[in-house]
């Protein structure tokens, strides 16, 4: 943008892990135009984690708020806004929507943008009537589903013309290292994994209780949880309650989820409610055969028996059938993940997002300096 002053742009998160939106909004930073972006500024409303740890190693500017336990931090959260004075201000997750908002229409700032990550089935009535009555403090909200689209129109009764839907893209993953050893995985055994925050939306349950079943069928399985969150000691006790604890391994969170995806026969993905999931999308450009719930933009995602396999919502009898299905057929894992990897690369590259959101911030300061 020779001649013209650069874009000022700051994201506001509810965020200090690190799960798929957070590894969104790092690949966005990432690739965002120097020659027409200011280096951005991160406001993290839920205190110091991970991802603010990642932000800060990569030098991004970062401001951390904690609202759950300090609400007058929120104060403090519009000030900095103020004194950082964006022209764009790119909130993620409800409740970074919900501040959004309202800070954009406190300060006046001219580009307020909003974001769906998921269909939200955990919503009460009154976080879609929030949703509804604030959206007119928003320029524009970007879902990366269009089931999300959707499910905002049907519940939150906002105007489709005010939602663009944006997949999620993926630049493609490089594994640095193979880890096998440490874990105590042998040749001999099939390695069943799944990459995610461990809450109740993605579903790791089910994967616990289809176990019995896999492993009736294929003695041999290791089940492989990349993960950190709320239900990690709950969902170790399940394993041991169920009986299949020697056969699961919990890694933790991981930096680079691409190390450990190479050694999966099958990904599994029984998630209860999604948008445009980034591990899905990683196991597919990584050539992996996956089994999935039809939740969110998934059954875009996943044509069923081409590049991937979806079964039956909360079916553990299905899912695990699916699951043996491709252990015990080789010849299908690799035709199904070959499917997987061609879609992935054509549909979803970090690339095709980028430009879709560059377009959308420029055509926004665009028709609001021209208004001014």
């Amino acid at each position: 943008m020779e001649g013209e002053k650069l874009i000022k742009i700051s994201f506001l998160i509810p965020s200090s892990e690190i799960g798929g939106t957070e590894r969104m909004l790092l690949l966005m930073i990432e690739n965002l135009p120097r020659d027409i972006f200011l280096p951005p500024v991160v406001f993290a409303m839920k205190g110091a984690g991970q991802f603010t740890d990642e932000l800060k190693r990569r030098g991004i500017r970062t401001e951390i708020f904690n609202l759950k336990r300090r609400p007058f931090d929120f104060l403090k959260l519009l000030y900095r806004i103020n004194k950082e004075s964006p022209d764009i201000l790119h909130s993620f997750l409800f409740y970074g929507n919900l501040a959004g908002r309202i800070a954009g229409k406190i300060l006046r700032v001219p580009v307020v943008i909003s974001s769906q990550r998921s269909t939200d089935l955990w919503r009460k009535r009154w976080h879609w009537l929030l949703d509804r009555f604030t959206a007119e403090w928003t320029d524009i909200i970007i879902s990366n589903s269009y089931r999300g689209k959707d499910v905002l129109v049907e519940k939150a009764g906002i105007s489709p013309k005010k939602i663009r839907v944006i997949p999620n893209g993926i630049r493609a993953p490089k594994p640095d290292k193979t880890i096998s050893e440490p874990l105590g995985i042998s040749g001999a055994d099939y390695i069943v994994g799944t990459v995610g925050n461990l809450r109740k939306a993605k579903g790791h349950r089910y994967i616990i209780m289809a176990a019995p079943l896999i492993l009736k069928e294929c003695p041999n399985t290791k089940f492989i949880i990349v993960g950190d969150g709320e239900l990690k000691d709950s969902l170790i006790k399940e394993a041991k309650k169920t009986g299949v604890s020697e056969n699961f391994i919990f890694t933790g969170f991981m930096d680079n989820p691409a190390d450990i995806i190479p050694l999966f026969d099958v990904f599994v993905f029984p998630s209860l409610w999604e948008g445009c999931p980034v591990g899905l999308l990683e196991a597919m450009m990584l050539g992996k055969s996956s089994v999935a719930f039809p939740v969110g933009d998934i059954p875009y995602i996943i044509e069923e028996g081409k590049s991937g396999l979806l079964v039956e919502y909360k079916s553990v009898e299905k899912l695990a059938s699916a699951v043996v299905a491709l252990l015990k057929n080789r010849e299908l894992r690799d035709e199904i993940g070959k499917a997987a990897y061609k879609k992935a690369l054509e549909r979803f590259s970090h690339k095709v997002m980028m430009e879709q959101y560059l377009s959308v911030y420029l055509e926004l300061i665009d028709f609001k300096s021209k208004k001014v």
